[in-house]
């Protein structure tokens, strides 16, 4: 698993450019009747895929992160893939295998482990490298302490606060230097649309909804809300680095369906765009 310098704020990475369950709070939201097959980031110098594939009970079975970078002046690219393995006809994964293959990475078994309302509270990989994430849900919010060698000197803790089945803020914290406290990275907050989160289906965002957040944050960068019911619009907070504080607020677009279809924005006289495709 590897682990994004600039990880801190889950959903609006792409406008930074730095890249590297109840009613909702804009009045009642469906959950999406479709499936999101590819979501594509577009910003200067970058391209960043998140592609997904589904079994016949629309479960998910493989989720996919590509990049394309040129910001360091050389053409840069990985992937990685996580494909789902399942028990039956249970709607959460018992397992999944984490694929790297450009970082020479064929294959990392992990076990999966859910509390009695089948949300998941741990993930842990049977390589023997020691990752571990442990997820918990005090007061409905949710916490994920991510453990990259099984010991909390290198740690990231990220907390996501939940308003009205939306995502309203969240903390975001790692072990910069062995041996001291934590650092924050960011204090982030949203505002929501009425359009609904094309990334929401309860039965995959009330179970593993925590652990793809996880997946694509630590991947290249996360940019899609796998928890809300509602499509954000706007994201303030504070940082550790450059810019110290941010306010982006996003233009949504939706197809002749009614599915958000791009987001658009920008930053520092740059615009960034994402795409969403649907099966």
């Amino acid at each position: 698993m590897k682990k994004t310098t600039l990880y801190l704020i889950a959903f609006c990475i792409f406008l930074a450019f730095s890249c590297k369950k109840s009613n909702s709070g804009n009045g009642s939201t469906p959950a999406s009747n479709y499936y999101l097959s590819s979501v594509v980031s577009y910003s200067p110098q970058q391209k960043i895929i998140d592609s997904f594939g589904y079994d016949s009970l629309h479960r998910v079975d493989t989720f996919m992160q590509t990049i394309y970078d040129t910001t360091s002046g050389t053409p840069q690219y990985n992937t990685f893939t996580a494909q789902f393995l399942y028990q039956g006809t249970n709607t959460y994964p018992s397992y999944y295998n984490y694929y790297d293959v450009p970082l020479g990475n064929y294959g990392d078994y992990h076990l999966l482990s859910y509390d009695p309302n089948n949300r998941i509270t741990k993930d842990t990989s049977l390589s023997g490298s020691g990752y571990v994430t442990y997820y918990s849900y005090p007061k409905n919010n949710i916490a994920a302490t991510v453990l990259f060698e099984g010991t909390t000197q290198d740690n990231q803790i990220d907390t996501l606060f939940l308003t009205n089945g939306n995502i309203s803020s969240g903390t975001y914290y790692t072990s910069n230097v062995p041996g001291q406290p934590d650092q924050q990275q960011a204090d982030v907050q949203y505002t929501y649309a009425s359009t609904a989160n094309p990334a929401y289906h309860p039965a995959i965002s009330n179970s593993i909804g925590p652990l793809l957040t996880t997946l694509d944050v630590d991947g290249f960068g996360g940019f899609i809300d796998f928890i809300s019911k509602n499509a954000y619009k706007q994201v303030v907070g504070v940082q550790q680095t450059t810019p110290l504080s941010f306010s982006y607020t996003y233009n949504l677009t939706t197809d002749n369906k009614g599915r958000l279809s791009t987001y658009t924005g920008s930053a520092s006289g740059s615009t960034a765009t994402i795409v969403f495709s649907y099966y």
